[in-house]
C-alpha cells in the first residue's frame, strides 16, 4: 500500500471522476513537490472547495504533478455560516479573512457600514482568495469559504438564505455561553465595525431577527469579535463530511 505523502490536502478547483490522470496546477505542484517532498507512487487528497474529496495516487512530480484519481466522494455541508462583518479599524481583513477561513465559515460578507467602509476590498479581492484557499490546506476541509464584495446593510441581508438563525454581536446581549449555537442548517453572525453600528443599523438588524449575543465581558476590536462568533459556532459543529477525511475506498463520483 502507497505511503501518504503528508502534509498533502489540496485544492483542485474541477475534480475528475475516479480513474482520470490529473494534471495539478502550478502551485500544488510545487506544494506537493517542495513542501510535502512527496514521491512517484505516495497518495495525496484533494477537495474542489465544494463538497468534494479525492484520493490522488501520485504518478509523476517532475515539473507539474500527475496523478490518478482513485476515488471521489462528494457530500453536502450540514449546516453553513455567513458572516457579515464591518470594516475593522486599520482594514486588518487579511487576518480575518485567514481565521474565519479555517473555522469553516462558508461565506464572508463585508458591510459597508455608516461608521466605516471596506475602502480597500476591490483591490485585495484576489489576496484574500489565495488566503481563503491557503486556510482550506491547513484545516482540512471540503469547504472554500466564498469571500463576497462589499454591500450596504440592507443589501446583505437580501442576500441571506431563507430561514438563517441569525446573531450580531452587542455588548447588551446575552452571553453566548449560554446560547447553543446550532448544529445544522443556516446562521449567520453580524458584526459591526470598528465604531459599531449606528441606530438604524441597529434596527434592521433587529426587524431581521437578529439576536444580540454578548461574545465576551471586555469590549473586543472587530476582527476579534468576528472570530469569537465564528468560534462559537465552529465549536459546536457536530464530526462529520465537514472534515477532509480519506474518501471511501474505490468510490466513484456522486457517492
Amino acid at each position: 500500500m502507497p505511503a501518504d505523502a503528508a502534509p498533502s490536502f489540496l485544492y483542485v478547483a474541477e475534480l475528475p471522476a475516479a480513474g482520470a490522470t490529473l494534471r495539478l496546477a502550478p502551485e500544488e505542484s510545487r506544494y506537493l513537490a517542495r513542501v510535502c517532498r512527496a514521491r512517484a507512487g505516495e497518495r495525496a487528497r484533494a477537495t474542489d472547495g465544494h463538497g468534494g474529496l479525492a484520493l490522488l495516487r501520485l504518478l509523476d512530480l517532475r515539473g507539474v504533478v500527475t496523478a490518478e484519481v482513485e476515488s471521489v466522494d462528494h457530500q453536502t455541508p450540514g449546516r453553513t455560516a455567513h458572516v457579515l462583518c464591518g470594516a475593522p479599524a486599520a482594514e486588518r481583513g487579511d487576518w480575518l479573512i485567514e481565521k474565519l477561513a479555517e473555522l469553516g465559515v462558508t461565506r464572508f460578507q463585508p458591510v459597508d457600514c455608516t461608521r466605516a467602509a471596506w475602502r480597500h476590498a476591490a483591490g485585495r479581492a484576489a489576496r484574500w482568495r489565495r488566503l481563503a484557499v491557503a486556510a482550506l490546506r491547513q484545516s482540512q476541509r471540503r469547504w472554500l469559504m466564498e469571500v463576497a464584495g462589499p454591500l450596504g446593510l440592507e443589501a446583505a441581508l437580501a442576500a441571506l438564505p431563507a430561514g438563517a438563525a441569525c446573531w450580531q454581536g452587542d455588548p447588551g446581549g446575552r452571553a453566548a455561553g449560554e446560547v447553543t449555537a446550532p448544529r445544522a442548517g443556516v446562521a449567520a453572525g453580524a458584526i459591526g465595525p470598528a465604531g459599531g453600528f449606528e441606530g438604524r443599523e441597529r434596527a434592521l438588524l433587529e426587524k431581521d431577527g437578529f439576536e444580540p449575543l454578548r461574545l465576551s465581558a471586555g469590549r473586543l476590536r472587530t476582527e476579534t469579535a468576528a472570530l469569537c462568533w465564528a468560534c462559537w459556532w465552529s465549536a459546536a459543529s457536530p464530526a462529520g463530511p465537514d472534515q477532509g477525511g480519506p474518501p471511501r475506498s474505490g468510490g466513484g463520483a456522486g457517492l
